[in-house]
């Protein structure tokens, strides 16, 4: 099929934030596009991720500061919450989010929506139910799915997922969180302010150990101390059970096997890509971690790139929305480019903040890099004292003559105050850059500062 017979120039399997992006740049460029969407327009962030447990996150927050604020002089005891209200705020920040006009917005800038689940038939030809659709070219952004772990008797009992427990209209009085990942400790947390007994179990010997390990300290401190949490690392979850109204849980440490009944089982561990696209007629590499490309995401098609979650590196919507950038770019035949993920920050939206960029001290021994680190805890800075919040600290990562090559933080407002490294890291400079910067006092930003001007 000669490329004037195709159907498109360009057909993107998947509107979430990498689908969107890129099929809105090629249009604007000139090519004949359309966007396949099997799930929600505009995929998960707005309707199921980011902004609804951002805004149930930030409302729990605010609520938690409330109470401890009695410190500060201020009469607390009236404080309350109605739990329908919050989810009501919930919905309204998705509504406010503008996905529902995904579909009007593609259209507004040329490009064709279909609604439906695509399937490969060759390199070139979708199908869509009956309908059949061609492209000279093709951008596969479809994304990932909760994991589910094998575990007896999970099919059996009303479990909860990050994607259900936000519509949740009251927290449940007790909850077992399956994986402390980013998705887990924040749920721990969010139903733990209003009240919930939380068991949070990992299979790692820590929580949220793709982190630096102390990270991990901090946030078990607080899960454990200011939360009233169990933590459990180390602990297998082999069993669940319905025993109306509660189920059982059952876990494995090491070799001693414990149970605990709940109300409710919330299964966070972890996001598998989605990629039952036929992708075996069209000649394209994947296995169970994702879709493999080439530095310029291409896949081992010629024709078919892939971008964000499917790739299953990062599972963030700053990194879909930055790949599908990259992958539209190099659709275009422009020079092409290679993604950067030097200065790709990870966010965990607990309180405090949990921001990080760059390698951690794990890559950095694993790939035998000698470097250096400075930890400047939150507790020795002006800001703890105002604030009346001294959990956290700031560590920094350099090279022996002190360029930075990773940092985290753990503080409030961390999610701002990481773009900081993430801008040095991306133009080469070093510690000694962010430490001669003039940084207000009294902010939370001086902690990067001090730990900076530490490392000699």
């Amino acid at each position: 099929m000669s490329k004037s017979n195709f159907d498109y120039d360009l057909i993107v399997i998947g509107s979430g934030a990498a689908g969107s992006v890129a099929a809105k740049i090629t249009a604007r460029a000139g090519q004949k596009v359309a966007i396949v969407e099997a799930g929600n327009l505009g995929g998960s962030a707005p309707t199921l991720n980011d902004v609804p447990v951002g805004a149930l996150m930030t409302a729990a927050h605010i609520f938690d500061e409330m109470r401890r604020s009695a410190e500060l002089g201020l009469r607390t005891a009236a404080i309350g919450y109605n739990y329908p209200s919050i989810k009501n705020w919930k919905d309204l920040a998705v509504r406010r989010s503008g996905v529902a006009a995904t579909g009007d917005y593609l259209r507004s800038h040329g490009v064709s929506v279909f609604k439906g689940r695509a399937h490969f038939l060759s390199p070139h030809e979708i199908s869509i139910g009956r309908r059949h659709l061609s492209a000279n070219r093709f951008l596969i952004a479809t994304g990932s799915q909760i994991f589910l772990p094998d575990i007896a008797g999970l099919d059996t009992i009303d479990y909860l997922s990050p994607e259900t427990a936000i519509d949740l209209l009251r927290p449940p009085k007790s909850l077992f969180v399956i994986g402390a990942g980013a998705s887990g400790v924040q749920f721990a947390e969010l139903f733990a302010i209003f009240g919930t007994k939380v068991y949070l179990a990992d299979v790692q010997k820590r929580i949220l150990a793709r982190e630096d390990d102390e990270v991990s300290e901090v946030m078990t401190n607080v899960f454990t101390r200011l939360r009233g949490m169990e933590v459990l690392t180390s602990a297998r979850v082999i069993a669940t059970k319905n025993e109306n109204p509660l189920v059982r849980v059952t876990c494995l440490t090491g070799e001693t096997e414990h149970s605990v009944k709940v109300e409710k089982v919330l299964v966070a561990a972890g996001q598998t890509p989605n990629v039952d696209v036929g992708l075996e007629n069209a000649g394209v590499e994947y296995d169970k971690s994702g879709i493999k490309t080439d530095g310029f995401l291409t896949t081992s098609a010629h024709n078919i790139y892939a971008a964000g979650d499917v790739l299953g590196r990062f599972n963030k919507t700053h990194s879909a929305l930055y790949e599908g950038r990259i992958a539209a770019n190099n659709l275009l035949g422009r020079n092409k480019i290679t993604p950067n993920y030097a200065t790709m920050s990870r966010v965990i939206w607990t309180s405090p903040e949990i921001a990080s960029v760059g390698m951690t001290e794990k890559d950095l021994t694993r790939d035998d890099i000698k470097f250096r680190q400075l930890i400047v805890q939150n507790s020795t800075m002006p800001r703890a004292n105002i604030a009346n919040f001294a959990i956290g600290f700031a560590k920094v990562l350099t090279d022996l003559k002190g360029k930075l090559l990773g940092a985290t933080i753990v503080a409030p407002h961390a999610a701002e105050t990481i773009n900081e490294v993430s801008l040095a890291i991306n133009r080469g400079l070093s510690a000694s850059a962010i430490a001669e910067t003039i940084h207000p006092f009294g902010s939370w930003g001086e902690v990067l500062q001090l730990a900076c001007a530490k490392v000699r």
